[in-house]
C-alpha cells in the first residue's frame, strides 16, 4: 500500500514539475473539454472540486456503449455490482463497500441520486440510461450533502434538459445475441419561456440460458420507458422545471447455472460419497444434459420464475434568483413494485413427498418457489440556498425531509422450507446541512460541509404460517403470529456528519488536496424470513465510517494531458451486512453488524488528447478492502462438516460452528482495476468521419462470499470491447463487438451445500460474460 501510495505521488511529480512553467491559463480551450459537475451541491468545474468524482460524460455513454447501469464499471475502475437473479438482492460497490440484503428495511451504502432525487431502493437503479447528460461517481463518504445512506459513495446521474432550438434524436441497435433497441427523444421551444424535452427508449434480449426441462430462454429481459421535462421562465427571477418519468422491466424467466458439483464429497468419519438430494430425492436426473463450468449456460428447473419492476416518478424544482444566491425548491414523489417468482430447489423433480404441485400465485410447478411482491413509495422535499458569483465565499445551505414506506409480501412452499409473512417498514428523516468553501489569496480553499439528521424508523411484520404463535409470556415471545404487539416497533435518533478540506492551487489547473469526513447509516430491521419479537427489539446498529482522503488533480501540457491521483483510508465501524448465522441451532440469513472493516488505496485516472483526432482515458484503482474484526462469524457451507477452520462456539447462547473471518477481503472487492480506452476520430472524406474505439478492462480475482467460501471466488479476466462507427451528416451507423475473447465471468457465486449435502456451486451470469456483435444506427435533427 505504502510503495503505491510513493508511487503514485512520484508519477504525480514526474508528471506536474515541467508543467508548472508551461501551464496554461484557464481559458485555454484546446485540447480536453471542460467538465462541470454538482458533487458539492453547486455547479464548479471537475479539477476544482476537492472530492474524487469520476464524471462521465454524454460523450463517453455514447462512445463506450454505457446503455445499463451495469455498464459504468467500464467507466469507473473504484465501482463494482454483484447482481443475482432477482434486483433487489444486488449490490452497489465503491471501493470495496456495498450493501447486500434481503431485508427491505435497510438502506444502502451507496447512494443512486436521478435529477436531485435519491432512489427509494437501490434496485431501482438497474435500469436503462437512456438520455442522459452526465453521470457523477463520488467515491467515499458523501453523506454531509447527499443524505445518510451515502456513506460509502454516491452516483449522481443527470438527464438531458430541454433544448432552446428544436432538435432531436434516435437511434436503433440489433445484435447477434437476439437483442435490439430503440430509443429517442425530442426538445424545444413551447414558447419563448418554455421548453419541452420528451424521451422514450424499449430494450429487449432474448436471455443467455436454456431451460432444458421447457426449451425457454431465461434470464431475458424487456424493458421500456418514457421522460418528459418541462422547464419554463415564469419571471426573470423564477425558473419552474418539471420532471416525470414511468418505466417497466420484466423476466420472463431467471436462472442461474451450475458451475461445479462435488460428486466424490465424502464426510468426516463417512466412507462413501455423498448422493445429492433435495427432501430425500436424488437430483442426478435434474443434471442431464448439463456439463458444469464457467461456460455452462443450460439448467433444469420445472419453475422459469420471473421478475418484474414498475417505477414512476415526479419532481418539480423551483429556482429564485435572489441576486447574490439561488434559493431552489426541490420536490419529489416515487412509486415503485417489484414482484418475482424463483425456483428454490433448483430442479424439474418432485421434491415435495406427497405433497401437491405448486400451484398459482407461487408458481406451477413440483418443486419449492419463492414470490413476493414489494412496494415502495417516497416523498422528498429539499430546499437549498446556493451562492452566486466568483468571489472568494461560496456556500449552501439546505433542509432536507423525506417520507419513505416499504411493504413486502413473501411466501415458499408449498410443504418444504415455508414461509408466509407480510412485512412493512417506514422511514422519515429530517436534515438541516451546510457547505461552504473560502479560497485565500494564497490559491488556498478551506471547505467545511456538517449534515445533522434526524431519523425515525418503523416496523411490521406478521407470520401468516398456520404454525405461527403470538406472545406468550418473557419467555416464551413467539413468531409474530398475527395480533403479535412485539412485532411492530419504532426507534429514532439523531446523528451528525461532517467533512473538511483544504484544495491548494500549485499553478493554473494544478491542485493538492486533503480532506476528512464521516459518514452514518443509521438503525434498520432486519424484515425477512425468521423474524422474530426480538428483531423489533433489537434492531440493527448504526454503521458508522471515518474516511481520510487525498489527491492531486492536474490538467497540463496546452491542456492535453489530465491527471487525476487519489489516495484514501476509510474505517468502518458495525458495518451492516447480510451473513449467515446459527439462530436456535440452524444456519440462517440475517443483516447484522459484521464488526470493524477498512478499505483503503489508490486511484489513479487520466485522460489525454496528444493531438485533435486521438483521445486516450486510463483509470486504475487498487483497493484493499478488509473485514478487520469479525471472530465469531458463521462456518461457510460445508466448512461445519470438515471441521478445517472450524470451532464450536464459545458463546455461552451458542452460535454453532464458527471461524474468525478478521483480517479478510471484503466481498466482490477486486484488489486491482484497470480501464484502459482510446477513440481515434478522423476524416475520411469530405463528408464522412470514422470513429474508432477500443476499450479493456480488468480486475483481479475476487470472492463473492463473506464468510470465505474458496468454491465463490471469480479468477481475474479482462473483457476487450471494439467499436467501428462512420457518420455521414446527421447519421451514423456503428459496428461493435463486446467481449471480443469470449471470457466468461460470473457476476454471483452461491453454493447449495445446505440444500443437497455436497458442494453444489452456481452462477449468475451477466450478458457481458459472452462475445456478441452489434449494429448501431443513430441520427439527430
Amino acid at each position: 500500500m505504502r510503495k503505491l501510495i510513493l508511487l503514485a505521488g512520484a508519477a504525480a511529480g514526474v508528471l506536474v514539475a515541467p508543467s508548472l512553467a508551461a501551464a496554461q491559463d484557464k481559458n485555454e480551450t484546446t485540447g480536453l473539454a471542460e467538465i462541470v459537475v454538482t458533487a458539492t451541491k453547486r455547479s464548479a468545474n471537475l479539477q476544482s472540486v476537492p472530492v474524487a468524482v469520476t464524471a462521465i460524460t454524454g460523450e463517453t455513454i455514447q462512445n463506450q456503449r454505457i446503455n445499463e447501469f451495469g455498464d459504468l464499471t467500464r467507466a469507473a475502475a473504484s465501482l463494482t455490482l454483484t447482481q443475482s437473479t432477482a434486483s433487489p438482492n444486488n449490490a452497489i460497490i465503491l471501493r470495496g463497500i456495498g450493501t447486500y440484503a434481503f431485508s427491505i428495511g435497510v438502506e444502502p451504502s451507496v447512494a443512486v441520486i436521478i435529477d436531485d432525487v435519491p432512489v427509494v431502493q437501490q434496485a431501482q437503479a438497474f435500469d436503462n440510461l437512456s438520455d442522459v447528460e452526465r453521470i457523477e461517481v463520488l467515491r467515499g463518504p458523501q453523506g454531509t450533502l447527499f443524505g445518510k445512506n451515502a456513506s460509502a459513495g454516491a452516483i449522481n446521474i443527470v438527464t438531458r434538459d430541454p433544448s432552446v432550438v428544436f432538435s432531436g434524436h434516435a437511434s436503433a441497435t440489433v445484435t447477434t445475441d437476439r437483442g435490439y433497441k430503440a430509443d429517442g427523444s425530442i426538445s424545444g421551444p413551447i414558447s419563448d419561456a418554455t421548453g419541452y424535452r420528451l424521451g422514450v427508449y424499449y430494450n429487449h434480449w432474448d436471455g443467455n440460458v436454456r431451460n432444458l426441462a421447457n426449451g425457454h430462454r431465461l434470464n431475458d429481459n424487456t424493458s421500456y420507458g418514457v421522460r418528459g421535462k418541462l422547464r419554463s421562465e415564469l419571471t426573470d427571477k423564477l425558473v419552474l422545471s418539471l420532471n416525470g418519468s414511468y418505466a417497466k422491466s420484466k423476466s420472463d424467466g431467471t436462472a442461474a447455472t451450475l458451475r461445479s458439483i462435488d460428486l466424490n464429497y465424502i464426510p468426516a468419519g463417512a466412507t462413501t460419497a455423498v448422493i445429492p438430494r433435495y427432501n430425500g430425492v436424488s437430483i442426478l436426473p435434474a443434471l442431464a444434459g448439463i456439463k458444469p463450468g464457467a461456460d455452462n449456460r443450460k439448467t433444469r428447473v420445472d419453475n422459469d420464475g420471473f421478475t418484474e419492476n414498475k417505477q414512476a416518478s415526479f419532481s418539480g424544482k423551483l429556482t429564485y434568483d435572489l441576486g447574490f444566491a439561488s434559493l431552489i425548491s426541490v420536490t419529489s414523489y416515487q412509486d415503485w413494485k417489484y414482484n418475482f417468482s424463483a425456483d428454490v430447489d433448483g430442479t424439474d423433480l418432485a421434491v415435495n413427498g406427497t405433497a401437491p404441485n405448486v400451484t398459482s400465485p407461487i408458481a406451477p410447478g413440483v418443486g419449492v418457489s419463492n414470490s413476493g411482491p414489494y412496494h415502495s413509495t417516497s416523498f422528498t422535499q429539499e430546499v437549498r440556498l446556493t451562492s452566486k458569483g466568483e468571489g472568494p465565499l461560496s456556500y449552501v445551505l439546505g433542509a432536507f425531509y423525506a417520507d419513505a414506506k416499504t411493504t413486502r409480501d413473501f411466501q415458499r412452499g408449498p410443504a418444504l422450507i415455508l414461509a408466509k409473512w407480510t412485512g412493512w417498514q417506514s422511514t422519515r428523516s429530517v436534515a438541516a446541512f451546510a457547505g461552504v468553501d473560502y479560497k485565500f489569496p494564497t490559491n488556498t480553499t478551506i471547505s467545511g460541509a456538517v449534515r445533522v439528521n434526524n431519523e425515525r424508523i418503523e416496523d411490521s411484520f406478521v407470520n401468516l404460517l398456520s404454525t405461527a404463535t403470538v406472545y406468550v409470556s418473557p419467555t416464551n415471545i413467539g413468531t409474530c403470529g398475527a395480533g403479535s404487539q412485539l412485532c411492530a416497533g419504532s426507534n429514532e435518533d439523531t446523528a451528525t456528519t461532517w467533512k473538511l478540506s483544504v484544495n491548494q492551487e500549485l499553478a493554473p489547473r494544478i491542485s493538492v488536496y486533503a480532506s476528512a469526513a464521516t459518514g452514518y447509516k443509521g438503525y434498520a430491521y432486519d424484515i425477512s424470513s425468521g423474524y422474530t419479537p426480538l428483531r423489533t427489539q433489537n434492531p440493527v446498529q448504526p454503521e458508522k465510517s471515518k474516511s481520510y482522503e487525498t489527491g492531486l488533480k492536474s490538467r497540463f501540457l496546452d491542456n492535453r494531458l489530465q491527471l487525476n491521483v487519489a489516495a484514501f483510508y476509510t474505517d468502518y465501524d458495525n458495518f451492516q451486512a447480510q451473513s449467515s448465522q446459527y439462530i436456535n441451532g440452524a444456519l440462517q440469513q440475517k443483516l447484522n453488524n459484521v464488526g470493524k472493516l477498512r478499505t483503503k488505496g489508490v486511484e489513479v485516472e487520466a485522460q489525454a488528447m496528444p493531438v485533435e483526432w486521438l483521445r486516450l482515458d486510463a483509470s486504475a484503482a487498487y483497493t484493499d478492502a478488509k473485514v478487520v474484526s469479525f471472530p465469531n462469524a458463521a462456518c461457510y457451507p460445508g466448512q461445519a462438516q470438515t471441521g478445517v477452520g472450524c470451532a464450536p462456539s464459545t458463546n455461552p447462547v451458542g452460535l454453532g460452528n464458527v471461524q474468525d473471518r478478521s483480517n479478510t477481503q471484503l466481498p466482490n472487492s477486486p484488489k486491482m482495476k484497470i480501464n484502459l480506452g482510446g477513440t481515434v476520430t478522423r476524416d475520411l472524406t469530405s463528408d464522412l468521419k470514422g470513429v474508432f474505439t477500443v476499450n479493456y478492462q480488468y480486475q483481479s480475482k475476487v470472492n463473492f462470499d463473506l464468510l470465505g467460501n474458496p468454491l465463490a471466488e471469480q479468477k481475474a479476466y479482462g473483457l476487450v470491447n471494439a467499436s467501428a462507427s462512420i457518420e455521414r451528416g446527421d447519421v451514423k451507423a456503428t459496428v461493435f463487438v463486446n467481449n471480443l475473447f469470449n471470457e466468461h465471468f460470473v457476476t454471483g457465486i452461491g453454493d447449495g451445500f445446505g440444500s443437497y449435502g455436497v458442494h453444489y456451486v452456481t452462477q449468475v451470469l451477466s450478458r457481458d460474460s459472452d462475445r456478441y456483435f452489434g449494429f448501431k444506427v443513430d441520427t439527430k435533427f
